[in-house]
């Protein structure tokens, strides 16, 4: 008996024949007309309501396959028929950009079945996109249970564990994983990570190994075979195996970048220009490589190829803030006055003067140089125009505190933290002041602050530095 007078409504099967059409041809708003027109012929048949909910979802109508998810969730179904009325409830969501009620939906998409590995991993991938990572850890541990055969699984569990820092259990968790796929490089260097993390360096250089003995190819191997030697006050090793690796993968920039690095802390400036240079020629150069590189030409006095590379550098890469401030700090060696290096930066950058970066420039390069009298006038002149101006306020304070006035310096920062008090470089500021009045406890205090307010890794690895002499 015909159904409609639609040929292809005149059975359950024929429908569902004609929706796999209409998904294969991608014309979704039809799939969800035709699995209306079926839920209205066979309202027992749940399969329909889901087909429609998903067809509503990839047409991008995302309120209302939000609103035909629920109602498929109503619905007598099947266990597979729910689940991916959930996954289409949830992914409605987050499409729409809803991540609490989306994270809110999968909590309970969990509790009611918990069994599902694709509900627990969404719930996991959700968790790690807000940075809560214990719930993270808790969903993709789930997943991983019940199908510790996908890798994906694993690698989400130790990313949370990692983000957590809880190395320990990280490191159980990979020596789980290593058994499940001991065929696996990723896996080992996930492991070898961890073992890193926990000060096992010497386990952590011969998991690195193993890793690299199935794949030599994974720069975070060699990354981690060299920052455990390192650990292990095994140096000149550390910067050989940096060598090979860059040798093996000349393309890779963080390797490059970090060959630099290491050979400049190492006093071998020459293998830090060549390693530096050959990283800036890659369009994913870290910022470091381009300042280290400067920086080392500096200090073997090479004033003209500093010079070159910091004006390259400046134009070619306007996200590195401390650029022009080198470049200024060349000029400057090289005996250039104030109001010449201002105009060459202004022709540099294509700015109009003044402009506040050109006076931001030759302050950096001033105070770095030590001449804190001079980066007091220049800072003087600035606080006349904008007396309250925050940034302004702290970089005087930085230079007083260069010059020796620290109880005028820690002053200025303290009355700016009061109208400021999220104001990170006041508090980095406060910090070095109080350190250099040997109030450490003070100075940990208002390091500890710079953290909780989210400080960038690079101020962070810079005042640490300034407080406990070494890099972490």
């Amino acid at each position: 008996m015909v159904a409609s007078g639609n040929p292809e409504l005149e059975e359950p099967a024929q429908a569902k024949a004609a929706l796999a059409e209409l998904w294969q041809a991608r014309q979704f708003h039809e799939a969800a007309a035709l699995a209306a027109q079926a839920m209205a012929l066979w309202p027992n048949e749940a399969e329909f309501q889901a087909e429609r909910a998903k067809s509503l979802l990839a047409a991008g109508a995302l309120l209302e396959a939000e609103a035909a998810a629920r109602e498929a969730l109503l619905a007598e179904a099947s266990d597979a028929q729910k689940e991916e009325a959930w996954i289409v409830l949830t992914d409605a969501l987050v499409r729409q950009e809803r991540a609490a009620d989306a994270r809110e939906a999968l909590r309970e998409a969990c509790f009611a079945m918990p069994g599902s590995v694709a509900l627990q991993a969404r719930r996991g991938h959700q968790a790690v996109q807000v940075q809560d990572y214990p719930e993270a850890i808790d969903a993709y541990q789930a997943a991983r249970d019940l199908a510790p055969e996908r890798e994906a699984l694993h690698l989400g569990l130790l990313s949370g564990l990692w983000m957590a820092k809880r190395y320990a259990v990280g490191s159980a968790a990979a020596a789980r994983a290593v058994e499940q796929f001991p065929g696996s490089a990723v896996m080992l260097q996930q492991q070898a990570s961890f073992l890193l993390a926990e000060g096992r360096n010497v386990e952590a250089a011969g998991t690195a190994r193993s890793a690299l003995a199935k794949d030599s190819s994974l720069s975070a191997s060699h990354w981690t075979l060299v920052s455990a030697l390192w650990a292990d006050e095994r140096q000149n090793e550390a910067l050989r195996e940096l060598v090979k690796a860059c040798e093996r993968l000349p393309g890779d920039a963080f390797l490059l970048m970090q060959l630099g690095r290491t050979a400049r802390i190492l006093s071998q400036h020459e293998l830090a220009v060549r390693g530096y240079q050959l990283a800036i020629e890659r369009p994913d150069a870290p910022e470091i490589a381009w300042t280290g590189l400067v920086q080392t030409l500096i200090e073997l006095d090479r004033l003209p190829e500093a010079f070159e590379f910091a004006k390259k550098g400046a134009i070619s890469r306007p996200d590195i803030v401390e650029m022009p401030s080198l470049l200024a700090e060349v000029l400057l060696r090289q005996g250039a006055r104030q109001d010449t290096i201002a105009a060459s930066l202004a022709e540099t950058l294509g700015l109009p003067q003044p402009a506040p970066v050109l006076a931001d420039a030759i302050i950096g390069a001033l105070m770095r140089l030590n001449r804190w009298s001079q980066a007091i006038t220049v800072l003087e002149k600035l606080l006349s125009q904008e007396p309250r101006e925050p940034k302004i306020v702290v970089k005087y304070a930085q230079a007083l505190t260069g010059s020796g006035a620290l109880d005028k310096a820690e002053e200025l920062l303290k009355s700016i933290l009061i109208t400021n008090p999220d104001f990170i470089p006041a508090w980095q500021g406060l910090c070095d002041t109080l350190r250099r009045q040997k109030r450490i406890k003070e100075s940990l205090a208002a390091y500890r602050r710079m953290e909780a307010l989210g400080a960038a890794p690079k101020i962070l690895r810079e005042t640490r530095y300034n407080l406990f002499g070494e890099y972490d």
